[in-house]
């Protein structure tokens, strides 16, 4: 296991070692104003409805329950689709993979070690984010619209710190083993592209269909969906593909 870290810090490292990195986090920053506006929207139709004050309180309870449950994991896809985006390639170009390899690792440590090297800025950031812009929604937009500081239900609280993890974990995974394996980085990066995809829209059908599934639900099925398949293909992650791989 501490083989493992040593490989998850030195890519955390180089992650938050980047200009970019801090660009993105301002540009996440910026995005959460966006929801201000919706909310702003939400309740201005509400009042001109002249609904009563705890309608208002409820409405706004379930918008921030849904971002609670929801932001999250936007930022997390969006965060560890840029660092996942070099977390081999560049190791492929500077030819440290090769160096790695020829160390007592096994193959299935390192793709661990660099899984948890996306994971951990990714999920740091994006619920680092998403706890700021909610704390300032509750006292710019919230307090005077209600009254008072209205706090994530327990059920957010346990998918956001538990649940979006391992998903983005889990989706990582996929992501870093095709990264290893084919010499076309591209096709790699569209895993977080068309996970996510699938997400959105997959959740956006089962309600319009009337069912009310809770995020969380969605969240563990993509996990164990996830999970399953890098279960599956942890058998075919050979040296020799891997060595192929960086040389095409």
């Amino acid at each position: 296991m501490k083989k493992i870290w040593v490989i998850a810090r030195k890519d955390v490292r180089e992650a938050f070692r980047s200009r970019g990195t801090y660009l993105y986090i301002v540009i996440l920053i910026v995005l959460s104003l966006t929801y201000s506006s919706s909310y702003n929207s939400l309740m201005n139709n509400l009042i001109r409805q002249n609904v009563s004050q705890q309608v208002i309180y409820e409405t706004s309870r379930v918008f921030l329950n849904s971002l609670a449950y929801t932001l999250p994991l936007i930022y997390a896809f969006l965060v560890a689709g840029i660092f996942a985006a070099y977390s081999v390639v560049m190791d492929k170009i500077r030819r440290n993979l090769e160096s790695l390899m020829a160390t007592p690792l096994s193959l299935k440590q390192i793709w661990i070690g660099k899984t948890l090297g996306v994971t951990l800025p990714s999920v740091v950031v994006a619920i680092g984010i998403s706890i700021v812009a909610y704390i300032v929604m509750n006292f710019v937009l919230i307090i005077p619209r209600t009254g008072s500081f209205i706090l994530v239900e327990p059920a957010a609280i346990v998918t956001v710190l538990i649940l979006v993890p391992l998903l983005i974990f889990s989706v990582s995974l996929l992501v870093i083993y095709l990264q290893l394996v084919i010499s076309n980085p591209r096709i790699a990066n569209l895993a977080f592209t068309g996970i996510f995809l699938l997400f959105f829209f997959g959740s956006t059908f089962l309600t319009q269909m009337g069912y009310e599934v809770p995020f969380y639900y969605i969240y563990l099925g993509l996990i164990v969906i996830c999970a399953g398949v890098s279960y599956l293909i942890a058998g075919s992650l050979t040296r020799e593909r891997v060595l192929l791989s960086s040389k095409t």
